[in-house]
């Protein structure tokens, strides 16, 4: 089974297909990840086949993140959205056509909700089509203005290739085929009133190549007590000094140990003291389990695997979906109430630091959350749903491109290869 795996955002949003992606090849899949160009490291760390998708449009996503940062009401404004989305709008119509061509010969395109080309593409080629959810995302559509930005990103592509405007295009653009929310029912229970088609399937969180930390890391860890682990990923700052200042401060008036992650602001270009170290990329996987806590954004992956190392967390959310993420956080009991990073001083990290490493409370429900999480299996899951789809309505029906069809031939051997798929797995089905 040839599975295009493909979504739009920063690293969180594309580490799942990642983890995913592993998943399908350990049982005899070719997996290739399609994504933007920055992404192509990432998959050969993994040995996966990459294909560029668009153009690489971090600097974009950080200029939107800042402005609705800066601007909280700007969602409500239809025209400010649509031009903060500018740059994407431009890039979609080469996103599509990327995509597209990658999906030529495939079993199967597998994408996240904000991939706005992954519909496109289905509704083009009828490829099966398969949709994971990985962000907290609620009824997903966000509020009008939001989704009147997004019909003016999506629809005017769609109708200039004769397919009908979606109403609301990050929920009518789900799959009708296949949809799988990557996040664990212990975390975000999954409605009662969902269709047959949709499933929960737990965390597909990506677990890292062997990872061995660099000597003044390792000597940190093993000196004292666990540090508290302080990460905003790919959030930006106006002021990466003064926040550094305020993340040091707040870990020595509450008399802890940290490590700052970097992150795309470069957190931590000072002086610093010796209870608090500066790293770059360290495997969330590895590092979580390490620490004592975890100060961070509430990025859907990082909150996930904060989760699943059973540490209590500060969440300091700064957009999107984060300060549901801080809700859920508090929720669970695994920390306490979110402090936006517009509040956040030094006295109010102090405060959520002593709050949830000196209760038992924060640190017995983390450890309970982070058992249930790992005994669970979401990219295993996942897969076996995947297999299924494409045995069911794969098979049945391989995908067309119209006048533009591959050749015959390539119709055949996406045949043959799905039969020969199929044995594999009726053969371990046999042997277990």
């Amino acid at each position: 089974m040839r599975a295009i795996l493909t979504n739009f955002g920063t690293l969180g949003d594309v580490q799942p297909f990642v983890a995913l992606a592993v998943e399908l090849r350990r049982h005899g899949h070719h997996p290739v990840l399609a994504a933007a160009p920055s992404y192509r490291s990432l998959a050969e760390q993994h040995g996966l086949e990459f294909l560029p998708v668009g153009p690489d449009l971090r600097a974009a996503q950080s200029g939107i993140t800042q402005a609705m940062m800066g601007s909280p009401d700007v969602i409500h404004d239809a025209s400010g959205m649509l031009q903060l989305f500018q740059p994407l709008v431009e890039s979609l119509p080469r996103m599509l056509e990327d995509l597209r061509a990658a999906c030529r010969g495939a079993d199967v395109l597998i994408s996240g909700r904000v991939q706005p080309a992954a519909r496109m593409v289905h509704d083009l080629t009828h490829v099966p089509f398969v949709t994971v959810l990985v962000e907290h995302s609620g009824s997903g559509g966000g509020g009008p203005a939001f989704q009147a930005a997004v019909r003016g990103l999506v629809n005017p592509l769609r109708e200039s290739l004769r397919l009908p405007p979606l109403d609301n295009p990050l929920v009518d653009g789900l799959s009708p085929q296949l949809v799988l929310t990557a996040l664990s029912r212990h975390v975000r229970p999954p409605a009662a009133d969902l269709p047959p088609h949709h499933h929960t399937v737990g965390y597909c969180l990506l677990e890292e190549p062997a990872f061995t930390p660099d000597a003044d890391l390792a000597a940190f860890l093993a000196e004292g007590e666990a540090p508290v682990c302080i990460t905003f990923g790919s959030m930006t700052h106006g002021d990466p000094v003064a926040l550094t200042n305020t993340l040091v401060d707040a870990t020595v008036r509450a008399g802890r140990r940290a490590l700052i992650q970097q992150g795309w602001s470069g957190l931590g270009q000072r002086a610093l003291p010796s209870t608090v170290r500066v790293v770059g990329q360290v495997p969330h996987s590895w590092l979580f389990s390490r620490v004592s806590c975890v100060v961070h954004h509430g990025g859907a992956g990082t909150t996930g695997a904060a989760f699943r190392a059973g540490v209590p967390q500060v969440v300091v959310p700064h957009t999107y979906d984060q300060f549901t993420w801080g809700e859920v956080v508090q929720e669970l009991r695994c920390g306490g109430a979110a402090v936006p990073i517009g509040e956040l001083s030094v006295e109010r990290l102090a405060q959520a630091l002593g709050a949830a490493l000196s209760h038992e409370e924060p640190r017995a429900s983390a450890a309970r959350v982070g058992e249930q999480l790992r005994a669970e299996h979401g990219a295993a899951k996942a897969r076996h749903l995947i297999e299924d789809l494409v045995r069911r309505v794969g098979l049945a029906s391989p995908a067309s491109e119209g006048p533009e069809a591959p050749e015959e031939t390539e119709d055949e051997e996406r045949r043959q290869r799905r039969r020969s798929a199929l044995k594999q797995q009726r053969a371990r089905k046999v042997d277990t």
